[in-house]
């Protein structure tokens, strides 16, 4: 039985990485986008499981210098992980209607961890159809 509902999970996922796969494929265009605005924001995050129970803890979206600091000096935040929501806008040609548009992306870490910069070119996925969707690579 148990075998059973594990063959069915991966089945699932494996049906959501192809589909995801198949639809970068053949919905969207891979373009060269600029930066226009870079928005990073941390927050604290502390996950305590228990037997059959799991509570995560966050603090409100703060400045990453004090998410920092407050993990190391704080005694209320010792123990808790400083995790990234990082907004990028960017500015690409749409291969819909070879216009001008922008799109937010949001990511959880900076691409190879390097931090990007406002005015560096960054490869995006432009939709197909809609001219104002975008998705990261």
């Amino acid at each position: 039985m148990r075998l059973a509902a594990v063959a069915i999970v991966v089945v699932g996922i494996v049906g959501i990485v192809a589909y995801d796969h198949y639809d970068k494929k053949t919905n969207f265009l891979r373009v060269d986008a600029r930066i226009a605005a870079i928005n990073e924001q941390c927050y604290l995050e502390k996950v305590e499981r228990g037997v059959m129970t799991k509570t995560t803890s966050t603090s409100d979206m703060v400045r990453c210098e004090v998410a920092e600091m407050l993990k190391r000096e704080h005694p209320k935040w010792q123990g808790y992980d400083v995790k990234h929501k990082i907004e990028v806008r960017v500015v690409y040609v749409s291969p819909v209607d070879n216009a001008t548009h922008t799109s937010s992306l949001q990511m959880s870490a900076f691409p190879n961890g390097k931090p990007l910069r406002p005015g560096e070119v960054f490869p995006v996925l432009a939709s197909k159809s809609k001219p104002d969707k975008a998705r990261m690579i």
